[in-house]
């Protein structure tokens, strides 16, 4: 292993991979930022490079001299199936082949439905199309590590909100929507308690468990700001907005119809459970062993919206879609509107 190497970041164009590249390039790491697309803006002494971590011959050239690989790609939710499995096979041969280590960004959608608060010892799920997948993907992963191949630490997170978080629950169908004093576009029960991962957070954990060697081979739950009702969460964002909360949420009967010939919403309709019962996690092991403080919450919600002021899009005239009456909009508004939302926000 190159201790002192490079440090390559996959999916550094996002908000969790912007974040990371951001995190260690202030702490005088040698930084490769790759991304499928490139044109993306890098702190001064990062190297921006166009990379497919699902292709060998990028991951053998892009790893070759580093200490750490890190994950952070996010894919269209249709194409989960399709380009996962060669995302991970191609970085396990690119970390393999560079005698390097492998920090995985990764959902708790392996943990599957459960009822009880997500610990990190929880059996991986056989539920669904994406919650298997994921599954699979993090056995691989491990099997990877056990057998000596890619010594690699997985580090898992609920949904995000933050700066740069837009497709995602708590993105631009909440903070734009507050700022313009529009109702928030919403999925699920939002009585129901829900742990939420600030993407800042979550770049920080990664860049925590990376030089540890101790945490390798093994799931961490990233930390979270205690968890409330998602309802509790909105009426934080308007009240900081300076507007009054207004929730609009679709029917389940018409999101079910609308699934039947929208991609996007079948996947969603999939992970819907997620937003129907209360969905907590254990972060305590992360915590004591790291000492790691998440971020709290109005502090996290008061940065998103100072972001999303900056886009141009709190002033009703951005991507807010609400219709600023506080009535349901006509079925195909809705239908628009969700198709859109991706749980998740980027984690994978």
């Amino acid at each position: 292993m190159a201790e002192g190497g490079k440090h390559v970041v996959f999916g550094a164009n996002g908000p969790v991979g912007s974040e990371l590249v951001r995190i260690l390039a202030e702490r005088g790491q040698q930084v490769v930022a790759a991304s499928r697309r490139g044109g993306f803006k890098v702190p001064a002494g990062v190297k921006a490079v166009v990379g497919d971590a699902s292709r060998t011959e990028d991951t053998y050239r892009l790893c070759m001299g580093s200490d750490t690989v890190y994950c952070c790609v996010g894919i269209d939710y249709t194409k989960w199936s399709e380009s996962w499995p060669g995302i991970i096979n191609g970085l396990i041969e690119g970390v393999s082949n560079a005698g390097s280590r492998l920090v995985f960004a990764d959902n708790l959608y392996s943990y599957g439905p459960v009822s009880e608060v997500m610990q990190e010892d929880l059996p991986l799920t056989a539920y669904g199309e994406k919650p298997a997948l994921r599954a699979r993907l993090v056995r691989n992963l491990l099997r990877a590590h056990e057998s000596g191949r890619c010594p690699t630490v997985i580090v898992k997170a609920s949904d995000f909100y933050g700066p740069g978080v837009r497709n995602a629950m708590l993105g631009e169908r909440v903070f734009p929507n507050a700022l313009a004093g529009k109702p928030a576009q919403m999925l699920g029960d939002v009585s129901k308690r829900h742990a939420y991962t600030y993407a800042p957070d979550f770049a920080r954990a990664l860049a925590t468990v990376a030089p540890d060697r101790s945490a390798y081979g093994k799931i961490w739950n990233c930390p979270n700001a205690p968890a409330l009702s998602t309802e509790e969460v909105l009426a934080l964002v308007y009240r900081e907005a300076g507007h009054e909360l207004r929730i609009q949420s679709m029917p389940k009967l018409l999101l079910n119809i609308v699934a039947s010939f929208n991609p996007l919403l079948r996947s969603v309709r999939e992970m819907l459970y997620q937003f129907e019962s209360d969905f907590l996690v254990d972060d305590s092991r992360f915590r004591e062993q790291y000492g790691f403080e998440p971020t709290p919450l109005l502090e996290g919600i008061r940065a998103t919206l100072d972001w999303y002021r900056r886009q141009g899009d709190g002033n009703g005239n951005g991507n807010g879609n609400g219709n600023g009456n506080g009535h349901a909009k006509p079925a195909a508004e809705q239908k628009e509107q969700a198709s859109s939302v991706k749980p998740d926000g980027n984690a994978g």
